[in-house]
């Protein structure tokens, strides 16, 4: 996924974006824009996420140490980083796509 990724209608990507930083977020997500627009347009297919969002009041209260342990897994596996609205913002706007919707409904995960 960070060489080619091929032409589609939409993809899918479950739990990939956490476990990377930024940077190589940013690459992942220019290579998943590339097969799903054509003809220059904007919004020719899509771009699924299913990933962990931060920031919902809703379960932070009910999952504190489920958030701990996500972040302890993250400093020290991997490079990655969960990320609140606002950063999915930022690195979706690098990337060049032009807008986002966010559902949580899987728990600590939520469809992008």
């Amino acid at each position: 996924m960070f060489e080619s990724i091929p032409p589609a209608d939409a993809i899918m990507l479950n739990m990939i974006f956490h476990v990377l930083g930024d940077e190589d977020c940013l690459k992942v997500l220019k290579k998943c824009k590339e097969p799903i627009t054509s003809n220059n347009e904007e919004r020719s297919g899509k771009l699924i996420i299913i990933d962990t969002l931060m920031g919902n009041k809703d379960w932070i209260k009910q999952s504190t140490e489920t958030i701990q342990l996500y972040d302890l897994e993250m400093m020290v596996f991997v490079s990655g980083q969960e990320r609140t609205e606002k950063e999915w913002a930022k690195v979706f706007f690098d990337a060049g796509f032009s807008s986002y919707n966010i559902n949580p409904v899987l728990g600590l995960r939520s469809i992008i």
